[in-house]
């Protein structure tokens, strides 16, 4: 049992490749053995297929140099894509800027629009007309939410309609559980007797 958790460990570390030549050879001998649990299996066949190949491979001496050039070559790419995509982005803002700029100084009046309020002159020359049409404005205000809320009746009546057959229901429910304790009860005498 000990062995087993000394070669989950070996493998773990075997996987982040912090296991020197020895460990190595170790596992090679134990996983090679027949007698190995089924949760090691995939590790045996890897070792397996690893000892048919035990010829060293020649690692060209200017491959680090040749993945750097690589690195390098794809991050200066990348670089220049985001360049590229800023730049069309700042172009795009400066369409806009214009496009804004052009409305406001050319296309729009130069009359301002001011409200009564703000100009501190009345637009009723007495305060009961004022009034009354301050009370028409809001009474038509108040017409249009009651519009809306006439749609909310139906569903209150909805609702209604629909909770008084679910009473109904759990009455039924009610008797149905006092006649199973019936029988229950008539079971019972029936087993006494």
């Amino acid at each position: 049992m000990e062995s087993i958790e000394k070669v989950r460990k070996l493998l773990e570390r075997f996987y982040q490749g912090e296991t020197n030549l020895e460990e190595e050879r170790w596992l090679e001998d134990y996983l090679s053995s027949t007698a190995v649990p089924t949760e090691l299996l995939p590790d045996q066949e890897l070792f397996k297929a690893f000892k048919g190949t035990e010829e060293s491979i020649l690692v060209p001496k200017d491959l680090n140099a040749k993945i750097s050039h690589a690195i390098d070559r794809e991050e200066k790419s990348l670089t220049r894509s985001r360049r590229i995509n800023l730049y069309s982005f700042s172009g795009l803002a400066a369409g806009l800027l214009a496009i804004i700029a052009v409305y406001v100084f050319f296309l729009r009046t130069d009359e301002p629009v001011l409200l009564s309020a703000q100009q501190g002159v009345d637009t009723y020359a007495d305060p009961m007309d004022a009034y009354e049409e301050a009370k028409r404005t809001l009474a038509y205000v108040s017409g249009k939410l009651n519009t809306g809320t006439t749609e909310m009746r139906h569903m209150q009546q909805v609702t209604k309609t629909t909770s008084e057959p679910l009473r109904s229901l759990s009455k039924i429910n009610k008797g149905s559980r006092e006649l199973v304790l019936l029988g229950e009860l008539q079971r019972v005498r029936e087993i006494e007797n």
